[in-house]
């Protein structure tokens, strides 16, 4: 069985189980286990995201190219091209 003891309460208090499970609060830097298992850290992995937008846009208006009769004609040309990484 494991004891522990606080000494900076201002009373002392002996617990059973039921109660000890009820002690919340404090603060704990690395997560406490019962079942000890080796903590390996790396740093030195490395992740390469390579991101591509490749896009080509051919707009041709060839509108009323020659001819001899050009009033009142109307043209309108609108293109949109969009691309989005996300990583």
């Amino acid at each position: 069985m494991t004891t522990l003891t606080i000494k900076d309460l201002s009373s002392a208090e002996t617990l059973d189980a039921t109660k000890m499970h009820a002690v919340t609060g404090g603060i704990a830097v690395f997560p406490i286990t019962s079942v000890y298992s080796p903590v390996k850290l790396s740093f030195d992995n490395i992740t390469k995201i390579t991101q591509s937008n490749q896009q080509m846009q051919d707009v041709a208006s060839y509108f009323g190219n020659g001819s001899a009769f050009q009033d009142h004609m109307k043209n309108d040309v609108d293109t949109t091209q969009r691309a989005t990484n996300n990583a």
